[in-house]
């Protein structure tokens, strides 16, 4: 059984530079974690305190319940698979994914035998056994860097966006050739990556970092239905969930010329955001109660969508809306359903999520007098 754990981690190079600001949490055996978040958020230094390569402020980095802060990296038996592969370009691929097992001078019948597992796990043909690095293909390179990591049978697998370097359709193949490798190996895997695609399909849990902080940890569903603060709602997602600033009247907010009822709240704010995503916006229906007008200035065309820009009548505001394809629409001003149910709400200073006390939230679409 293996356990990693981080307790308090703090990494600060100076007063104004710290890129991990107190995290916490556990990845358990079989769990594949993600650290997902915008450039310079944190999430490759996470992966290095982990595996050694940077040494914390404060805080522990646990694994098997034994404290590795002072461990160098060679001897806390984990994997790392790096962005670069970082293979030995004048070593062959068999020798490259024995080289962990020579340093810990295991026999050589079973360096032959963990060899040939791994090379059956990840579909490597032996014919490239003898070959070298520079005569791979960027998609067997990244097998290989990964063969190295497997061959060791460490206690946890971290992972700096491995796929980065592959085309689009090579990244979908293998990424699917992920899921199903570490999903056998039952042990804590730790995954580096700014794709949110992989993020998604990949992960038990994915913990999104801004500047240093852990926005939210959650599973892919509940980060993507409910998040925790808007930052969280603007980052996951794509096309990007639409943030509204409004002013509130009564128990109201006002969007240009039609008020849409706020969840019930022990103050009303001056302001507050409201947030919908582009695929939960559609066309009106005759029966749709909640629903705004406004002008189609911008048409994308995404294949089996399209993206829609409107700005709502009588105001600066613009909603996207996804909507599919063969959908057609007789003038540019349309009428847009906004489901009540798709409605999220955040609090303009702090972005955090509003909860409303009922399990339903009232939404009117009463139009306001001119």
């Amino acid at each position: 059984m293996a356990k990693l754990e981080l307790h308090n981690l703090q990494k600060q190079y100076n007063p104004k530079t710290i890129p991990i600001k107190d995290i916490s949490l556990g990845v358990e055996d079989g769990e594949f974690l993600t650290f997902i978040g915008p450039s310079g958020c944190g999430k490759s230094t996470m992966l290095r305190l982990i595996a050694g390569l940077e040494e914390p402020t404060q805080g522990q980095v646990v694994i098997n319940e034994r404290t590795v802060n002072n461990i160098p990296p060679g001897d806390r038996n984990i994997a790392m698979v790096f962005q670069s592969y970082a293979l030995y370009p004048h070593l062959t691929v068999a020798e490259n994914i024995s080289s962990p097992l020579k340093i810990r001078k295991t026999s050589k019948q079973e360096i032959q035998q963990r060899i040939q597992k791994v090379i059956h796990q990840l579909g490597l043909s032996e014919s490239l056994l003898e070959r070298k690095p520079g005569q791979l293909s960027g998609g067997q390179r990244q097998r290989v860097a990964l063969a190295r990591a497997l061959v060791r049978d460490p206690e946890v697998f971290l992972l700096d966006e491995p796929l980065s370097n592959l085309d689009a359709l090579l990244r979908e193949q293998v990424r699917a050739e992920l899921k199903q490798l570490f999903k056998s190996q039952n042990k804590p895997v730790v995954y580096v990556t700014h794709d949110q695609t992989e993020a998604m399909t990949l992960s038990s849990r994915i913990a999104l970092l801004y500047e240093g902080v852990l926005q939210q940890l959650d599973t892919p569903y509940q980060i993507y239905s409910y998040p925790a603060n808007s930052f969280v709602a603007s980052f996951m997602g794509s096309p990007q969930m639409n943030l509204l600033t409004l002013n509130c009247q009564g128990n109201h907010a006002v969007l240009g010329n039609y008020e849409i009822a706020l969840p019930e709240l022990s103050s009303v704010p001056r302001q507050i955001i409201l947030g919908i995503r582009p695929e939960d916006v559609r066309l009106a229906k005759p029966e749709d109660t909640q629903t705004v007008e406004g002008n189609v200035y911008l048409v994308e065309d995404l294949g089996k969508e399209k993206l829609l820009s409107v700005q709502v009548k009588n105001s600066e505001i613009t909603i996207r809306g996804l909507l599919p394809a063969d959908q057609t629409w007789d003038e540019e001003n349309v009428t847009l359903a906004l489901p009540a149910r798709a409605i999220h709400w955040f609090d303009l200073e702090s972005g955090d999520r509003i909860q409303a006390k009922s399990s339903q939230t009232s939404v009117s679409s009463e139009r306001k007098s001119a």
